[in-house]
């Protein structure tokens, strides 16, 4: 049995049903769960590692429910630097021809480390770029998530539609990607509490999946289990091109092809209408809110408020870190917390309203009701920050300061109860080296189009 006793605890922000804040508190974990928290002199705990949290706050696990990890190496790339989405994907999908299941590894290992420095301990990544004798790209992911440490939820994306955006090298058949959704689950799924990875299914979207894959998709996910995602209501382009294509809008079409069951959830959910905001809530559908990636783009505001008095599920997802050019998981909450006043008023979400949906949140859209809080019989995952720095001197709350000052990063991230940084430096990885690494194989990718 392995054990952690986290000591000197300055503020235990709990996330539990009540939202309680713990000053000068504990918390031990056992073989991956927390067993105990309190406050005052900790335990004995014979034969536990001790780590000293420094005086810092301590949250639960940040949970990113949505990104596209291959974009680490497309990050401020000039062609699409001021465009819309559309005219965006055109430039940048023209970088992914030459790219393999090692550059993948590759780009998931540096999006991943970047995120644990932010706080997150469990992650979702939507990958549907699949070039023909690429490798095994999405084995490659479970690997480095495996290496580093970080939970990991795989979503087999997929295209078997040309769009216009991308060319018939990225495109497989309706039989193929549902040969490898098998293989997959097969081989990388595991519904146990405590989880490490797990795998559901991802159709790129309503326009670039055929009905037979997003049907297909759907009943596999239903009779399994398994999660189900995709894009939707990003843009009122898209309105516009379903209802010409289909005779219907995207949320409408997903429905007929039975995305219509807890277990979905949306990426951007920009565009919804007050019926669909209903609907989605009355199904407890989830959305993955993105605020910067949809600034960054001009799309649009999601209805976060909305989408939650309607019973929605709503989580925080960072999206591709070529529409966001960075995965920094709290620095995406505070945007998500300033781009909520701005449409609904300064009263309407506080920092713990904001900290819940990367929280609590993520974790019920993710369906992982062992992940999300601090409490005893939850999965030990704890980041820990400064409880003052630099851009939060003379703070007067510290755990509002979290997201009402500048986005830091943590002192200490753990996860299953095991301590994957410590005083802000990876325990074992050579982070230099993978930064090294990554942006030498970016340039390469970006001279191949010159």
């Amino acid at each position: 049995m392995t054990k952690l006793l986290v000591k000197n605890i300055g503020y235990l922000v709990t996330m539990d049903a009540t939202r309680a804040v713990w000053r000068d508190a504990w918390l031990l974990a056992e073989d991956g769960f927390i067993t105990a928290t309190g406050t005052g002199t900790p335990p004995a705990a014979r034969g536990a590692e001790v780590h000293d949290a420094r005086g810092g706050i301590a949250t639960p696990g940040l949970v990113n429910t949505h990104h596209h990890f291959y974009q680490t190496m497309a990050r401020a790339y000039t062609p699409g630097n001021n465009l819309p989405l559309l005219p965006w994907l055109a430039h940048m999908n023209k970088l992914w021809r030459p790219f393999t299941a090692d550059d993948l590894h590759l780009a998931s290992k540096l999006a991943m480390a970047e995120m644990m420095l932010t706080g997150c301990t469990t992650t979702s990544d939507h990958h549907y770029v699949v070039p023909r004798g690429s490798g095994d790209n999405f084995a490659a992911q479970f690997r480095a998530a495996a290496e580093l440490g970080l939970r990991f939820h795989g979503g087999r994306g997929s295209m078997d539609v040309t769009s216009g955006l991308i060319g018939d090298w990225a495109i497989q058949t309706t039989d193929e990607i549902m040969a490898d959704v098998v293989r997959l689950h097969r081989e990388f799924h595991d519904p146990a509490p405590g989880s490490f990875r797990q795998v559901f299914l991802a159709p790129c979207a309503a326009t670039s999946a055929s009905r037979e894959l997003l049907t297909l998709s759907a009943a596999y996910a239903r009779e399994h289990g398994l999660g189900l995602h995709s894009h939707c209501a990003e843009t009122v382009d898209e309105d516009k091109f379903s209802v010409e294509k289909f005779g219907r809008r995207p949320l409408e079409y997903f429905a007929d092809c039975g995305w219509d069951f807890e277990g979905v959830w949306y990426a951007h959910g920009i565009h919804f209408t007050d019926a669909e905001v209903a609907w989605l809530g009355a199904r407890k559908i989830g959305v993955s809110h993105c605020p910067y990636a949809n600034m960054r783009l001009g799309s649009g505001i999601c209805r976060v408020n909305d989408l939650q008095a309607a019973g929605a599920k709503v989580g925080i997802g960072v999206d591709g870190s070529a529409s966001n050019d960075s995965g920094h998981v709290l620095g995406e909450l505070r945007q998500a917390l300033m781009l909520c006043r701005v449409k609904y008023g300064a009263e309407s979400m506080s920092v713990l309203d904001a900290l819940a949906i990367g929280t609590t949140g993520g974790a019920a859209l993710l369906r992982r009701p062992d992940l999300g809080s601090l409490v005893p019989g939850k999965c030990a995952d704890v980041a820990i920050w400064p409880a003052v720095d630099l851009f939060s001197s003379g703070c007067e709350n510290a755990v509002d300061a979290l997201l009402l000052c500048y986005a830091r990063q943590v002192d200490s991230l753990i996860i299953g109860g095991r301590v994957r940084v410590a005083q802000g430096q990876f325990t074992g990885l050579d982070l230099p080296a993978l930064i090294a690494q990554h942006h030498a194989r970016a340039r390469q990718i970006h001279a191949a189009l010159n």
